[in-house]
């Protein structure tokens, strides 16, 4: 076989230019994704709108109406958001006033997050339909000369009458008297329930009450036990003679419902008479046992501790009385 020069340089001279190509591709492929990168890391410390929400309608809207946006802003450390960088309450632009201003701060780690509520108001005089905005907002950061700007909102605003006030009258509707509501089921519950609270008083009067308020409670027992019971209170010292004499005051009160004195052998008929006291039978006959020693005998005793028993016999014996 012959050899050729000519044919081995062009292989060469190939293999040179392949390489070079390679080459170049690697270095364009490396310096596309330097510039990416950059360009992402320089995306990641911009100021931005995370997530930005209108009013759900951009027609039909009223003189008074309140339109809402809410605004979620990102702002890389150390930048900041001043307070005197927010809208004013109160600005007014072209018919709208800004009525309330709500700033919700998240500091983060790296970034701080700041969620803006901004309530508008429509007040116009407008009599055909006119195409209005929410105004355009700059949110200026500290130490920088950045700024996020948040785009205008425009809407469609409806006027409640078509035309001037002369053709607001003509169209105005009379007051609407509402119907009257039916209260009569209510007026006799109303009634009902009174009654039974009246009438749950007056039994808790009549059970507890020791004064004479009412005429059926001044039975022969209850005065008694208001005797008694006034007589314990006193400041004096307590002897026989006042034990004696709240004694007597329950014999008279036995007497008074027993038309007639009675003693120790007319106890079993007095609580057939009365039979609401049959069931302190054996009280009363104690009673009575101890008032005949009482009356008769000149032994010492305890005046006080009697005179104290007795308030709590001539209530139960009040009781009886009663019916309770």
């Amino acid at each position: 076989m012959k050899y050729n020069p000519m044919k081995k340089l062009k292989a060469k001279i190939s293999s040179a230019a392949h390489l070079s190509a390679c080459l170049l591709a690697a270095g364009l492929v490396f310096g596309a994704s330097a510039v990416i990168a950059q360009d992402s890391a320089i995306d990641a410390t911009e100021p931005k709108i995370v997530s930005l929400t209108n009013p759900v309608t951009s027609y039909g809207v009223h003189i008074g109406d309140k339109l809402s946006r809410k605004i979620v802003l990102e702002v890389p450390k150390p930048y900041q958001i001043a307070t005197s960088a927010f809208p004013k309450k109160g600005t007014k632009s072209n018919g709208i006033e800004l009525v309330e201003v709500n700033v919700e701060t998240d500091q983060q780690k790296s970034k701080t997050i700041y969620s803006v509520n901004l309530n508008y108001q429509t007040f116009v005089n407008a009599n055909t339909p006119t195409v209005m905005q929410l105004p355009e907002e700059k949110f200026m950061l500290t130490g920088s000369a950045k700024a996020i700007n948040l785009p205008a909102w425009h809407f469609w605003f409806s006027p409640l009458v078509a035309g001037d006030t002369d053709v607001a009258v003509k169209n105005i509707q009379p007051d609407f008297r509402p119907p009257l509501v039916d209260i009569s089921a209510h007026q006799t519950w109303l009634t009902v329930f009174l009654s039974m609270l009246v009438a749950s008083l007056l039994a808790l009067l009549y059970v507890n009450a020791d004064s004479n308020w009412l005429p059926f409670m001044g039975g022969s027992f209850a005065k008694a036990h208001r005797q008694i019971k006034r007589l314990s209170k006193t400041s004096a010292p307590k002897t026989q003679v006042e034990e004696k004499r709240a004694l007597v005051y329950i014999h008279q009160a036995f007497n008074d419902l027993y038309h007639a004195n009675i003693f120790a052998r007319d106890i079993e008929h007095f609580v057939t008479k009365r039979p609401s006291f049959r069931k302190m039978k054996s009280e009363i006959e104690q009673f009575f046992n101890y008032s005949n020693q009482s009356l008769y005998s000149l032994d010492a005793r305890d005046s006080a501790k009697v005179i104290e028993n007795l308030v709590g016999l001539s209530k139960r014996l009040r009781d009886c009385e009663r019916g309770v």
